[in-house]
């Protein structure tokens, strides 16, 4: 008999990844989405069945997780509730013999400067203090950060992040964390493990100016964009204060510390090294190419 998996967040990009890679494997997955006029999309990619629900509210969580084995849980990027909203999905799950429950969480919770990281990690601790067989995953700094500025990177030369040009993240491609995540939810033997997933270099905005600029052929530099640049880009694109402070307290540690991990447990768990960074520009631009 075909186990189900509910998928949280499952209409956001690192959902979406996620999903399409449990199709990939012939997983039957119910998705947990906002909206109802999320599922056509979600429904043609391949879902098997929706729930439409807030994450605030304990009884639309639980009828949703009802009759499902597992749960990968992917909640809302830097959002204030992220333990109480997650507490809901911890506490049906347990409600109703979900065997196995998956929480995609962030590289060094430990980091309790940044609340993102602080969140996860109290977060982490009522998983783990649940009762549940679990999987924690702790992604690091995503690749796709490049795609918002893609355009610009190439009309006008300039690779501009929110911190300095020579502090290095092990960043790594969305795709392989999808995968990563769809073989720890189909296989069995991944209970009771926290794995972080990082990429297999540690690259500065210098070199990866230089691999974008190998891949396309034009010069490319390395650009700081200002706490206040970010701040101003944010409001423009409708964030709410909250998230806009969070963001600038998130940049501003990762300009003074950097984000690194080790590859070697996403090797593992992938059979196989990560994707590179150039990798990852050479998709971007031959997607390029042919639209």
């Amino acid at each position: 008999m075909s186990e189900t998996i509910l998928l949280s967040g499952a209409n956001g990009k690192t959902g979406r990844a996620i999903l399409n890679k449990l199709v990939g494997l012939k997983q039957t997955v119910k998705v947990f989405i906002r909206d109802r006029e999320q599922w056509p999309a979600l429904k043609a990619m391949g879902a098997s069945g929706f729930a439409v629900g807030d994450m605030h509210d304990a009884d639309l969580v639980e009828s949703a997780v009802m009759g499902c084995d597992k749960v990968i849980h992917v909640g809302p990027p830097m959002h204030a509730d992220e333990k109480t909203m997650t507490e809901n999905f911890i506490a049906a799950a347990k409600k109703h013999g979900v065997r196995h429950f998956i929480y995609y969480s962030v590289m060094h919770p430990l980091r309790r400067e940044v609340r993102h990281h602080s969140l996860k990690l109290d977060t982490e601790e009522a998983l783990i203090e649940s009762g549940l067989a679990y999987t924690i995953l702790q992604p690091i700094r995503y690749m796709q950060h490049l795609l918002p500025i893609w355009q610009k990177v190439l009309d006008e030369g300039v690779h501009a992040m929110p911190f300095n040009t020579e502090v290095h993240f092990s960043v790594v491609d969305l795709e392989d964390l999808a995968e990563a995540t769809a073989i720890v939810a189909a296989e069995g033997g991944h209970e009771y493990a926290t794995y972080e997933l990082a990429g297999p270099q540690g690259l500065n905005q210098q070199d990866m100016a230089a691999i974008i600029s190998e891949v396309v052929g034009r010069p490319v530099t390395a650009q700081a964009i200002t706490l206040e640049q970010v701040a101003a880009n944010a409001r423009a694109k409708g964030f709410d204060e909250d998230r806009v402070e969070q963001m600038l307290v998130m940049n501003r540690h990762y300009d003074h510390c950097g984000f690194i991990g080790n590859p070697n447990v996403l090797s593992w768990i992938l059979g196989r090294v990560p994707n590179s960074y150039q990798q990852f520009v050479e998709r971007l631009w031959a997607e390029q190419a042919s639209s």
